[in-house]
């Protein structure tokens, strides 16, 4: 983890950023949610960001754990105790707030849908 000299971390200077799946596909293991490329490319190494999901998750995936797929890259997506969040865990078409680490590799699903 990194380290300040404040008593706080700068995360999230220009305000909140919104990322937006492109595509979902359900693999036999994973729910996998596709990003546009470089999504993360100028965001700090780590903050909160807001995440649209476009596409319904379809059923046959609701009992897997869910990655974000991004560059080659994937990511799953955690609760704050660090257990996969699954299929069913995200309901539906929405926004989510999810805490992110770069360094660490962190992807913390915070709250559940927000209501439109």
């Amino acid at each position: 983890m990194g380290t300040t000299n404040f008593p706080y971390n700068f995360v999230n200077r220009m305000g909140i950023p919104l990322i937006e799946s492109a595509n979902i596909e359900v693999t036999t293991s994973n729910v996998v949610i596709t990003l546009a490329n470089r999504s993360f490319r100028n965001l700090n190494q780590k903050g909160t960001i807001l995440f649209r999901l476009n596409q319904e998750i379809p059923t046959d995936g609701d009992a897997l754990p869910v990655v974000f797929s991004v560059n080659d890259f994937t990511q799953p997506l955690t609760n704050i105790g660090g257990t996969a969040i699954t299929g069913s865990q995200l309901p539906g078409i929405g926004v989510y707030f999810i805490y992110y680490d770069k360094d660490a590799n962190i992807m913390q699903l915070l709250t559940t849908q927000i209501p439109s």
